[in-house]
């Protein structure tokens, strides 16, 4: 992760509301006629909103998937908040998601978009709940952080003073518009970070056991999460089908930066072939 840069964020005004195609999809008594076929669950990263991955929701939307974009617990608000939120409650707010996803397809299983934090949140699901999942798309997912970084962080951890870390490098995006427009938060809590550190632990220790069809996705000019997370993930796993996707214009925040329509489309066909 980059700490030190003369890059400041500063969070924009984009959309940060949870999403849900189509709007009745909460709806018990609607007929089952109305109901998409195939679901897709996406999730945001650390200390970020659906805002991160809304295009890619409505690319599914448009396809005709049904969709469901929460805002993970303790996101959204203020730092101070996340704070107070550790990985079960992420992973709680994943599940309660993908729940109400496959009520409105029906109980069929679904497709799962991770993004950072939801990439680990979405392998978590897909190891504690395989029969609910039919795919993965795993965007630049933490695995692990440089060892010297998560010294670091850990010693943090330890320091009551210390309670925050400013992303001084800026929202690792190159595009300049979804960059201004990003509304997440301008510094990471250091116990949630501790908390990312310890979920990443407990993922890499799920990979064999995952078979879901994968795809890994991951920006070459990618400064937060380094590209070796998503090669030993595409390495491990234990899924017969794993499919990588490299794209060379993109930071982190592959959701929203220039190769955008690139990785719908190509999650789109994905998820085509392996939801059924």
């Amino acid at each position: 992760m980059r700490f030190f840069s003369s890059k400041h964020a500063v969070p924009g005004t984009g959309d940060k509301s949870a999403f849900v195609w189509p709007a009745d999809l909460s709806n018990a008594d609607a007929p089952e006629s109305s109901r998409r076929p195939r679901g897709v669950l996406c999730l945001h990263g650390f200390t970020g909103t659906p805002f991160e991955v809304r295009p890619l929701c409505e690319a599914f939307a448009a396809r005709g998937f049904a969709v469901v974009a929460p805002l993970l617990a303790g996101h959204g608000g203020s730092v101070d908040e996340l704070a107070c939120t550790r990985s079960a409650d992420w992973l709680a707010s994943a599940k309660a998601a993908l729940d109400l996803l496959r009520d409105g397809v029906g109980g069929r299983r679904v497709g799962i978009v991770g993004f950072s934090l939801g990439g680990l949140l979405a392998l978590r699901l897909a190891r504690l709940f395989p029969d609910a999942i039919a795919a993965l798309a795993v965007l630049a997912a933490p695995l692990r952080l440089p060892r010297g970084q998560a010294l670091a962080v850990r010693a943090l951890g330890g320091l009551r003073f210390i309670r925050t870390i400013p992303k001084l490098g800026g929202f690792d995006v190159t595009d300049p518009d979804m960059r201004s427009r990003n509304p997440a938060l301008p510094a990471l809590p250091v116990a949630g970070v501790v908390s990312l550190l310890d979920l990443a632990a407990q993922v890499r220790g799920d990979l064999a056991t995952i078979k879901a069809p994968v795809l890994v996705a991951h920006g070459e000019l990618d400064a937060t999460v380094p590209p070796d997370n998503s090669r030993e993930l595409a390495r491990t796993i234990g899924s017969e089908v794993v499919e990588q996707l490299w794209l060379p214009r993109s930071g982190h925040l592959i959701g929203i930066d220039v190769e955008r329509v690139r990785l719908a489309d190509t999650i789109g066909r994905f998820f085509a072939e392996h939801l059924t």
